[in-house]
């Protein structure tokens, strides 16, 4: 499969992009954790491609956290779905992906303090000069371009020959307003009136925010004590 053929369009009658909330917060995962798994589902799974006009398809679809693409299964190809920003929202299962800028972020939490994720991995082949579990930009960039010129991109599995990282990213949104969150300190600061109490029951769940499980607890946890 070459290159271009990677970015065919799947739908035609895409319309209007549905924007991200306007703030949004981008909280950084733990990067240096080894991960196996460069898709977010470990087969292709059928689901739901919606329009902002209303009209939707069904496809075989999974997302790939090295490029940051929506695949879908195509005859015997793979392909990327192009023209991300007129898609309104992708279902997989009881998943739910929208666009934003040129990648798709999962809807974790859709409330008053609203919780996304940008699924991502980091690459580093084991002939980079790097350490493993790190990465440099150039490695990185060689690592792709390689497994994309040799069409393995789209494998559901690497050879041994490529490390993984997991540089996953949590989106938060307050009151349209955006807040960076690199700390569990950070986090608890935008919540000050309960912030004794939001405390306690980080320490009493042994929470761990970097954590997709547990920051998924923490912010149901606010929206509950927002009601």
């Amino acid at each position: 499969m070459n290159k271009s053929g990677r970015f065919l369009c799947v739908l035609s009658a895409l319309c209007i992009i549905t924007v991200l909330h306007p703030g949004l917060t981008i909280y950084a995962q733990d990067d240096t954790s080894s991960v196996t798994s460069h898709f977010v589902f470990p087969e292709f799974i059928k689901g739901k491609v919606k329009m902002k006009n209303g009209m939707s398809e069904d496809a075989m679809l999974n997302y790939n956290m090295l490029t940051e693409e929506m695949i879908f299964e195509k005859d015997t190809e793979r392909l990327a779905l192009e023209k991300i920003e007129n898609i309104d929202t992708i279902y997989i299962r009881s998943r739910r992906f929208i666009p934003h800028a040129k990648v798709f972020y999962e809807v974790l939490i859709n409330d008053t303090v609203s919780l996304f994720v940008r699924h991502k991995r980091n690459i580093l082949s084991s002939g980079s000069p790097a350490g493993y579990g790190t990465t440099t930009e150039t490695g990185a960039a060689h690592s792709i371009s390689h497994l994309v010129s040799s069409g393995n991109i789209y494998n559901l599995e690497l050879s041994s020959d490529y490390h993984l990282t997991d540089a996953s990213q949590f989106w938060i949104t307050l009151h349209n307003s955006s807040f960076r969150i690199s700390s569990e300190r950070q986090i608890l600061k935008l919540f000050p009136e309960i912030s004794g109490e939001l405390k306690q029951f980080i320490i009493q769940n042994n929470l761990n925010i970097k954590k997709q499980h547990d920051m998924v607890i923490f912010i149901t946890r606010c929206n509950e004590m927002l009601q």
